[in-house]
């Protein structure tokens, strides 16, 4: 045998990194399943506290200068520290408070002042590890160990929680992003209901009513045509007139629903018709001369659109530029104002659905408009192949 090699320390390691391992994947496997955020806090810290041999475990959410504990473990023996326990962090001086923030080691909380750390003792814990929870780029919360022995986590303990802490992150990800289909879903649905009531009040108090008069005039004509032909005459021109009509309110409504010049022409001139109607100036740039599918030409149309309408009517605008690329398999549009900024995704129903419509073609779309920096809308959809 080699000299300077310890068997036992070898298998040791390797039996330790197989727990590790397994321990790991059963989390992983938990995420996968899209289980419940709440089923994962419990599953890591119970997870995290067998592997280090902790005598308790927790995640925790950080809400302003208080922790929550939204996951706990403890190995029986010790107290435990409860879901929906309340622990605060209020002092930014406070090692406990540096440590939940950006993880880290206390390995004696008898040598720590503040109140965190007097909690800690009071539940009968000596030291502690946190590894800090990072979801969507902010700081969420921490995966925390405790011991009631001093200096008892390995040196590693931090590395090895930020391994779950990851995983964590993974299913808040997937959580928010599952929530955000859904309410889009729920918006679509709604929406269609919405239209469809329109497209029903409009069809019913218009052209509905005209077509109905139409066959009750029709029908005295054909009556008063042996015994009055003139005045026969004279009522089926007026039905002609009435026909005219309500031909052209279906063509409204039609237009509501799709732009004739898109569908004739193309993008640039129902683009060109957007800019004519505009309070004020619109530059067009871009436009490419290629058609696109129907659903992308409609989405950037819309896009276009409301941008205009939301810089004449809530941004106080005396101009805007609409921008228009297709390259590496995806077509971008690009609406800028001069307006007064302060524009919000999340608020207002017209923008949230432009969103939605994009994100539905499998698109992106951002915002960015700074408070008396204008705005600009920036929506990019794929081409297909």
């Amino acid at each position: 045998m080699e000299a300077g090699i310890d068997p036992t320390a070898i298998a040791d390691k390797a039996n330790r990194l197989a727990e590790e391992q397994a321990a790991l994947r059963r989390v992983a496997t938990l995420v996968a399943s899209s289980a419940q955020p709440k089923q994962v806090f419990q599953l890591v810290a119970e997870e995290a506290g067998r592997l280090l041999q902790a005598r308790t475990a927790a995640t925790v959410r950080f809400d302003q200068d208080t922790a929550v504990v939204v996951g706990s473990w403890n190995d029986g023996e010790g107290r435990g520290i409860d879901v929906g326990t309340l622990v605060p962090y209020s002092d930014p001086d406070s090692p406990v408070y540096r440590v939940s923030q950006e993880g880290g080691r206390v390995d004696d909380y008898a040598e720590i002042a503040g109140e965190a750390a007097r909690l800690t003792r009071l539940a009968g814990y000596r030291s502690s590890v946190m590894a800090p929870i990072t979801a969507d780029g902010r700081l969420w919360g921490a995966l925390a160990v405790f011991s009631a022995t001093a200096d008892h986590f390995p040196a590693d303990a931090q590395q090895r929680l930020a391994d779950f802490t990851s995983l964590v992150a993974l299913a808040l990800e997937s959580a928010e992003a599952h929530d955000q289909l859904t309410a889009s879903r729920a918006r679509i649905v709604e929406a269609g209901v919405a239209e469809r009531r329109r497209l029903e009040r409009n069809l019913h108090d218009g052209a509905q009513q005209r077509l109905v008069t139409l066959a009750v005039h029709l029908r005295i004509a054909q009556e008063s045509l042996r015994d009055d032909p003139a005045a026969a005459e004279l009522m089926l021109t007026s039905v002609g007139e009435d026909l005219k009509l309500a031909l052209e309110e279906l063509r409204e409504l039609a237009r509501g629903l799709h732009p004739a010049v898109l569908t004739d022409r193309g993008l640039e001139p129902a683009l060109r018709s957007l800019a004519h109607r505009a309070p004020f100036p619109v530059e067009i740039v871009g436009v490419p001369a290629t058609r696109f599918e129907e659903a992308v030409e409609a989405a950037v149309y819309y896009v276009v659109a409301e941008s205009l309408t939301n810089a004449a009517k809530h941004a106080d605008a005396s101009e805007a530029r609409v921008e228009i690329s297709a390259t590496d398999g995806e077509v971008v549009v690009e609406i800028s104002d001069n307006g007064s900024g302060g524009a919000n995704i999340d608020r207002g129903a017209g923008i949230r659905g432009l969103v939605d419509r994009i994100e539905a073609l499998g698109g992106r779309l951002d915002l960015t408009s700074p408070l008396a920096g204008g705005t600009v809308v920036r929506a990019a959809l794929p081409l297909g192949s």
